[in-house]
């Protein structure tokens, strides 16, 4: 397909009959706002000449060398005559289409970036998919990939790597080696194949959870704590609990609450816990109940927790607001930094479509302030969240 017949926004193709047929109409383009053709439409006649049997690179030849006025017999699909479809997408990956050999015209294809809010407006074509991203001022679609052929893409991909062995800065932290979900672990690695998430916007609203997520040493207890002391009224930390033996200068409930090993086993079993985990024979983990705690006081909590439990905290019941802590990039790159650095880029690859902010923490001081100014934007503004968040 030609440009020339994208300045119409009108893409052709032939039938199972080999008669040349509208494909699809861009939205906003000048085929749209005539509302001339439809998709599915037959071109019969160019300029009083049949063009039955004709390729489409005959047809667009014969426009091409065409003067003045071009007139086309067109025979109508009534079947398509659909009503336009409405609604907002927020992309979870990175898409240009002139480097998509997929796509079956490059330039009709609309690029966008991992967070981006995308007005679908139309979804007929079960590959393709028009769209426009919500914040251009553009009037124009392009074409997306649906998600169900964005989720065959990457599972094909994913397909022909298995076998291979995982070079994950995760596998390397013998600190979380026993760390597990406590909820829907079994079908996490069914949810990394992701696409588009649907979205609605809210007036503004208070979040109920403030996530910290980072490479270990990159400083989110720092900031956490500095949060915790700034603002005792807001925020709050929810205690963990544990199987290991209670310290005579231990109080229940400080730093942590101190149960037996049965009692651990049976909040696992129960999926009571967030996450756990295990470290030199004890079991430390996080309550759903402590959390709820926390929130029915009219406290924000405050977590610094996995990258992994975002599949569960992202749902209206916890309503967080996800920050991600990114490394310093002023300090030289000494031999832990960079390991910091190289576990940071893996989250941020994996989990990145998850989080709100992004915070590069150069400075203990300046971090604080950008997590009080993105909370304060979150609950003053409009936001865009998760249609499972509403319905």
């Amino acid at each position: 397909l030609s440009r020339l017949l994208l300045v119409h926004g009108v893409t052709l193709k032939l039938n199972d009959k080999q008669r040349c047929t509208v494909a699809r109409i861009l939205h906003g383009g000048m085929i749209h706002r005539q509302g001339s053709l439809h998709e599915g439409d037959e071109i019969a006649e160019i300029n009083g000449k049949s063009v039955v049997n004709h390729t489409v690179d005959q047809l667009q030849k014969i426009i091409k060398e065409s003067n003045g006025v071009v007139t086309m017999k067109i025979i109508p699909n009534v079947q398509s005559r659909s009503r336009t479809c409405e609604m907002y997408m927020r992309a979870q990956f990175d898409y240009d289409p002139t480097k998509d050999d997929l796509i079956p015209c490059k330039e009709a294809g609309l690029k966008f970036q991992t967070g981006d809010i995308i007005q679908i407006i139309n979804k007929q074509d079960p590959n393709w998919w028009q769209g426009k991203v919500e914040s251009s001022a553009s009037d124009y679609a392009g074409l997306i990939p649906s998600p169900e052929l964005q989720e065959w893409r990457v599972a094909s991909k994913s397909k022909s790597r298995e076998g291979s062995q995982s070079c994950s800065p995760f596998a390397k932290k013998k600190k979380c080696k026993d760390k597990y979900l406590a909820k829907h672990s079994s079908i996490f690695d069914q949810l990394d194949v992701i696409s588009y998430e649907e979205v609605v916007r809210l007036p503004a609203f208070k979040r109920k959870t403030l996530v910290l997520i980072g490479a270990h040493g990159v400083g989110r207890s720092h900031i956490k704590n500095a949060l915790l002391t700034k603002y005792p009224e807001k925020f709050s930390y929810p205690v963990p609990h544990t199987s290991r033996p209670q310290r005579k200068e231990e109080e229940n409930g400080q730093e942590y609450y101190f149960i037996s090993n049965e009692a651990m086993t049976k909040c696992i079993s129960g999926n009571e816990l967030l996450e756990y985990g295990s470290f030199q024979g004890s079991m430390f983990g996080t309550k759903f109940e402590t959390i709820q705690k926390i929130h029915d006081q009219g406290k924000i909590a405050v977590l610094d927790v996995e990258p992994q439990t975002l599949k569960i905290l992202r749902t209206a019941d916890f309503a967080p607001l996800v920050v991600f802590i990114a490394p310093t990039n002023t300090a030289p790159q000494a031999e832990n930094l960079q390991m910091i650095q190289k576990e940071s880029d893996a989250i941020q690859t994996t989990y990145g479509h998850f989080f709100d902010v992004v915070l590069v923490n150069n400075d203990v001081d300046e971090s604080v302030k950008g997590v009080e100014e993105a909370m304060e934007r979150a609950i003053s503004t409009p936001q865009w969240v998760p249609v499972s968040w509403v319905y």
